[in-house]
């Protein structure tokens, strides 16, 4: 009987048409997020410019990623999402152009509430914030994004990192959390004066 009401809560908190997403999405990850190769990045690549709310052209899509709530996600052109990374979009994801996410990373839109000490986790409310990640982002390996987050233009989240707070354009941030390392246009302007 729990499993039915559950069932009837899960519909009603995501209606009918992210129901529907998740399960396209289920059987797009289960036969093709094994394909290897080129044939691999070609399918999986047109399913999620299908299943995308919006997504630009030459769309990599590596092996064994998983991506929920697709509806919910805009990409540009030249996104590459590599092997293993998961990605929530319930709470809205927008990708910019030329972005690079590296393997195992965790992009999620979504927290579980945790305030309340006489309500057990799992049955406290979820929230939802949108991620911003613009154009020409870098983001390494094992990097975990939390909600609400915006990663600004040219700016590189190293390996390991857990962002917890917006990054500025040109930044380079690492560390968990992420706390800002260099700007990149100041190490520009170095190199070039340097010449």
């Amino acid at each position: 009987m729990n499993l039915i009401k559950e069932g009837v809560a899960y519909f009603s908190r995501n209606g009918l048409t992210d129901v529907l997403s998740n399960l396209l999405e289920g059987y797009v990850s289960a036969f093709l997020g094994w394909i290897p190769g080129v044939e691999g990045f070609i399918l999986r690549g047109l399913a999620y410019r299908v299943l995308f709310k919006r997504s630009g052209t030459n769309l990599y899509i590596y092996s064994r990623v998983t991506i929920l709530f697709s509806n919910k996600i805009s990409v540009g052109h030249r996104v590459a999402i590599n092997v293993g990374t998961y990605i929530d979009g319930r709470g809205t994801i927008v990708i910019g152009n030329g972005v690079m996410i590296g393997p195992n990373s965790v992009i999620s839109s979504c927290d579980h509430g945790f305030l309340r000490v006489d309500v057990p986790m799992f049955m406290q409310p979820l929230s939802y914030s949108p991620i911003s990640i613009e154009d020409d982002v870098w983001i390494g390996a094992n990097v975990t994004i939390k909600s609400g987050v915006r990663i600004g233009k040219g700016s590189i989240v190293a390996a390991g990192a857990v962002v917890t707070k917006d990054v500025d354009p040109f930044t380079i941030v690492g560390g968990v959390p992420a706390c800002i390392l260099r700007n990149r246009k100041q190490q520009s302007l170095r190199i070039e004066n340097s010449l």
